[in-house]
């Protein structure tokens, strides 16, 4: 069949609607989203452990517990754009590790655990507002908060004989109002709170597993297999009622079906798998491999790694900014060999990748 000439008014029509089919794709598909990637690395200060973002003061606080063996703790308050050094609070020998923010009443709270202390910390005034004590020898962890309630959950890891606990605070009275220590055996390390269910999930690191705990009936009431070895700590979606828990000698990131304690799928992440934070809409679940120098984003529902980021020398913390969905991950320092007893404390080695605080854009 002959080919025949076809006219310009005709070429011109093709065109007008190639280029009209091309513009809906487009605005059906959306623009290509760019990669996630570390946006900057900044150097802080000695001792970096967990850090939180408060939209009080529009500011993500890190725990700095200074130098081995000194008294020069403090808690920093950097701009989560820039990552400038905007605000420091003198802690001197309270020096905190594991912190969380209840934005509500502008109060952060940080567990010292060299001192068996909650230390309330009133991020307006950059004061200490109160510390409490449970006991004797407590060895405070990880804190989560409840917000609605003005509530804190604190983590005491049983060690030497001692039981694990978990601390519930009233923040308004500023006290220990309970200690929950029946049914948490194993070495409770991690938290998470789900405000539907008025419960926690712990994570007992000696024995591999996850503690649902009842906050009605003040006690660890049923307990499963968390997949993996050496869990460490845990994240709740409610949207999909998933648990993602982090195991550190195994270097995964365990699934778990919340009301049924199955376990969904063990995923690799990385050497030394450690901390664990949701983004705001559950999508990503962001894991800090303290061994492999590397943060992983894992997509939530495809239960995939996307990304390994190289952020620093131990990653250890990852918070997210629920307002804009940035990142932001502590990255601890190499350690310098432990003193013997009647010894000066030993400098620890330079390490330009340690004690910095990374910023993520996903």
């Amino acid at each position: 069949m002959q080919n025949l000439p076809i006219s310009q008014p005709l070429l011109r029509r093709r065109h007008a609607l190639a280029l009209f089919g091309a513009a809906a794709f487009a605005l059906r598909t959306g623009p290509a989203k760019a990669a996630a990637a570390v946006e900057k690395t900044v150097k802080v200060a000695p001792g970096l452990y967990e850090l939180a973002v408060s939209s009080t003061t529009n500011l993500v606080h890190v725990a700095s517990a200074g130098t081995r063996g000194g008294k020069n703790a403090k808690l920093l308050g950097l701009d989560l754009r820039t990552l400038e050094l905007r605000s420091t609070i003198e802690l001197g020998e309270d020096g905190v590790f594991g912190v969380a923010v209840n934005d509500k009443t502008g109060t952060l709270f940080g567990t010292s655990t060299r001192d068996g202390e909650l230390v309330l910390i009133d991020l307006k005034a950059g004061s200490i507002k109160a510390k409490l004590t449970e006991g004797e020898g407590a060895h405070l962890r990880q804190v989560v908060v409840d917000e609605a309630k003005n509530r804190a959950f604190v983590t005491s890891f049983g060690a030497r004989g001692k039981p694990s606990a978990i601390w519930v605070v009233d923040g308004a009275a500023g006290k220990v109002e309970t200690v929950i220590s029946e049914g948490l055996e194993g070495g409770i390390t991690g938290l998470a709170f789900d405000a539907a269910g008025d419960r926690l999930f712990a994570t007992a690191l000696m024995s591999n597993e996850i503690v649902e705990v009842s906050l009605e009936k003040k006690a660890g009431i049923r307990r499963f297999a968390a997949g993996a070895e050496g869990t460490i700590n845990v994240a709740f979606d409610p949207a999909s009622s998933r648990l993602f828990a982090t195991n550190q000698k195994s270097g995964q990131l365990t699934v778990l079906d919340a009301k049924s304690g199955t376990l969904i799928k063990a995923i690799e992440t990385g050497a030394g798998a450690l901390g664990v934070t949701l983004s705001a809409d559950g999508a990503l679940a962001y894991v800090a491999n303290r061994g492999a120098g590397t943060v992983s984003l894992v997509d939530t529902k495809a239960l995939s790694v996307l990304s390994n980021l190289e952020t620093g020398t131990h990653p250890n913390t990852v918070a997210v900014d629920r307002r804009s969905g940035l990142a932001y991950v502590s990255n601890k320092a190499k350690m310098g060999p432990r003193p013997q007893p009647g010894q000066a404390p030993v400098p620890p080695p330079e390490d330009p990748n340690g004690d910095t605080v990374s910023l993520i854009r996903a």
